[in-house]
């Protein structure tokens, strides 16, 4: 009895820290972009399918979704000023994602938000200065969803902190004994998705 009962606490705890266990890479994921920590981030994160969906996404939030068919509506063709302005900016985001979703250009990006958010508001310096438990619950304060769709898929998606209509979701995958970001969109949200979203929070 006395066994059972101590394989259960076992059990319990292997299953609580399982579960929170992609929670924890998300974090430190977090962290060593913070921090620059470019080894960390070469092992962690698998970058050409990152490079791929992010590149994708970032182009459908910038210029529109691509229109499709449905039922006998026929898909209305772009003018030449939308293709132009399409054409400008995949060749803007191609730029921009090769040039920073890399473990070297990530921390680099990091570090021009912070810049920016300290001339527009003296703010950056004072959120660095806080202690990690706080810049915890700040982190886990921007998660708006986060699910296993396997026991080795996690799909989390957080806000943006200056930004809330701008969402990012990361997939995540274990490999081995670790969870390594695998994929990762922009999401637009609309106003009434975010007053929906405030009623449940």
């Amino acid at each position: 009895m006395k066994s059972s009962g101590i394989a259960a606490i076992a059990a319990f705890f292997l299953a609580a820290g399982y579960i929170a266990s992609p929670f924890v890479g998300a974090w430190f994921l977090r962290e060593a972009i913070r921090n620059g920590d470019t080894a960390y981030l070469a092992e962690r994160i698998e970058w050409q399918t990152v490079r791929e969906t992010l590149r994708g996404s970032l182009m459908e939030f910038a210029t529109g979704p691509v229109p499709v068919a449905s039922g006998d509506t026929a898909v209305t063709q772009r003018g030449l000023w939308q293709r132009i302005k399409a054409g400008l900016g995949r060749r803007a985001i191609d730029g921009m994602v090769d040039a920073y979703i890399t473990p070297e250009g990530l921390p680099q990006l990091f570090n021009v938000r912070q810049f920016y958010r300290e001339s527009v508001s003296g703010q950056a310096a004072a959120d660095a200065a806080l202690p990690w438990p706080e810049r915890a619950r700040l982190f886990w304060s921007r998660v708006k969803r986060a699910e296993f769709h396997s026991p080795t898929e996690f799909e989390i998606e957080m806000a943006d902190r200056n930004d809330p209509t701008r969402h990012y979701v990361g997939l995540m995958k274990l490999r081995g004994l670790s969870w390594k970001l695998t994929e990762l969109r922009v999401r637009k949200i609309r106003e009434a998705s975010l007053t929906s979203m405030a009623k449940w929070t």
